[in-house]
């Protein structure tokens, strides 16, 4: 209940922030701020801002309900964007003038007719947009657990703690896990259904007027405020007096640990999207790849929690047995994790490029002259490298700051930083807590730059070559 609610709101808000994006007038610079008030909230860690909220919760452990109202309030507030970003960069591929003559007709075609109105119509994109929150909000176990909220997946964790079998831990999670299958399978097939339609260039919305551009502007000032900019004043505040206790030496060797079981997780994620979500003509292969992409998305949809106790009963298993206390199944378990988000995502950038006017740049990087090559290179930054980055960059970011199926999968000696420093959250707040936060906070923005610097030089060089 508490996911739908999130999913609804949050997308219903993602309609006027939209436009306010897409129609943002000034310069670059402006533009780059808007964008980085929207996404900060999503791009906070989920732990960071639980630990921030951990004491303020404790204060309404008399007041439940409170409590529940204010941890769906960060949700709303963590997922919106991802909800405005579904928006934005999925086109209808129906004009307006299409859409007014089908309400014109009042319906007037059939099921058939009103079916393909919604694949390829806006109200496709409400629909993922729902989904993908919903995916989010109704699998969330870190923050809730740090806001000592009573969700689905901390009941579970508890019985888990308890001594309850991983088979009955997974008869309790049946009815949640067949509600995300049947949403993730009807998303999936409108998103591949509408693969072959002709891409009419999706158009930006209506813009706001002054009152909705004003109610817009308090709603990002309220959601970066909370869920990012007060999180960061509790946790920076003393934290210059934590660092004389932190041990950098083993702080450096459990963060380069993170950093490899990340990039590899979502390495493995971004590969097998892109192969699953390849465009194929119509026939038995592309079918069974449909299928088998949907088999392989539905682990994840477990959450980390029960994926993580599912795979180490799996490598309890002799033939695997040999594999427990490797990173094989740490970086196995963040790759399924977020497989799903990985293919609906790479799904929707494939809609929102145009494959004309793609294959258009990579023609003119063969051009004899320097200047036609270097205008394809930025052509091509801009339509194709530049988002794949962008994807690549929040797997990295969901795997890196992935908590519960890393805890329970990683081999001993070899812990992520997050891991242990969550568990050292639970006792409360402390400088040298603080102040390794914020140090580990750092890394995925430092590595996010540098590859995307690295993206740009290599377009600029095969721009020149």
């Amino acid at each position: 209940m508490r996911g739908g609610a999130v999913a609804v709101v949050a997308t219903a808000l993602a309609r006027p922030l939209s436009s306010l994006a897409l129609n943002a007038s000034g310069g670059a610079g402006r533009k780059a701020l808007l964008w980085g008030l929207l996404a900060a909230p999503f791009l906070t860690p989920v732990i960071l801002v639980g630990y921030a909220w951990f004491n303020f919760s404790l204060s309404l452990v008399h007041h439940p309900a409170w409590n529940e109202a204010f941890y769906a309030l960060l949700l709303v507030f963590k997922l919106a964007p991802v909800a405005v970003l579904v928006m934005c960069f999925a086109p209808t591929h129906l004009t307006r003038e299409a859409i007014h003559c089908r309400r014109l007709a009042r319906g007037g075609g059939g099921l058939r007719d009103g079916l393909m109105f919604f694949i390829h119509g806006p109200a496709l994109k409400s629909f993922v947009a729902g989904a993908l929150v919903f995916f989010f909000a109704f699998g969330e176990f870190d923050m809730a657990r740090l806001m000592n909220v009573d969700t689905w997946t901390a009941k579970l964790f508890d019985a888990q703690a308890g001594g309850l079998p991983i088979v009955e831990s997974l008869r309790l999670v049946a009815l949640p896990l067949a509600v995300e299958a049947a949403l993730l399978l009807a998303t999936m097939l409108l998103l591949f259904a509408g693969k072959g339609a002709p891409h009419l260039g999706g158009e930006k919305p209506r813009p706001l007027g002054p009152f909705g551009r004003g109610l817009c502007g308090l709603y990002l000032v309220a959601a970066v405020a909370v869920v990012t900019a007060i999180p960061l004043v509790i946790v920076l505040r003393g934290t210059l007096a934590g660092f004389s206790a932190i041990r950098f030496e083993t702080l450096r060797d459990d963060v380069l640990t993170s950093v490899l079981y990340a990039a590899a997780g979502a390495a493995g994620a971004f590969g097998l999207s892109a192969w699953f979500t390849r465009r194929t003509a119509k026939s038995v292969w592309s079918k069974g790849r449909f299928v088998a992409a949907f088999l392989m998305s539905v682990p994840g949809l477990l959450g980390g929690l029960v994926l993580g106790l599912l795979l180490l009963g799996l490598f309890q298993v002799r033939p695997l047995l040999a594999l427990r206390d490797t990173p094989v199944p740490v970086v196995l378990a963040l790759m399924l994790l977020f497989l799903a988000f990985a293919m609906v995502l790479r799904a929707l950038m494939d809609r929102a490029r145009g494959a004309e006017g793609l294959h258009s740049a990579k023609m003119l990087l063969r051009a004899p002259e320097r200047e036609l090559r270097r205008s394809g290179a930025g052509l091509v930054w801009e339509m194709r490298t530049r988002t794949l980055l962008l994807v690549a960059a929040l797997l990295f970011f969901w795997a890196y700051f992935e908590v519960a199926a890393s805890s329970l999968l990683a081999p001993v000696g070899h812990t992520p930083v997050f891991v242990q420093l969550y568990n050292q959250m639970h006792y409360g707040r402390t400088a040298a807590l603080s102040s390794m936060v914020c140090i580990v906070m750092i890394v995925p923005v430092i590595a996010a730059a540098l590859v995307t610097a690295a993206g740009r030089a290599w377009v600029g060089w095969s721009g020149h070559g």
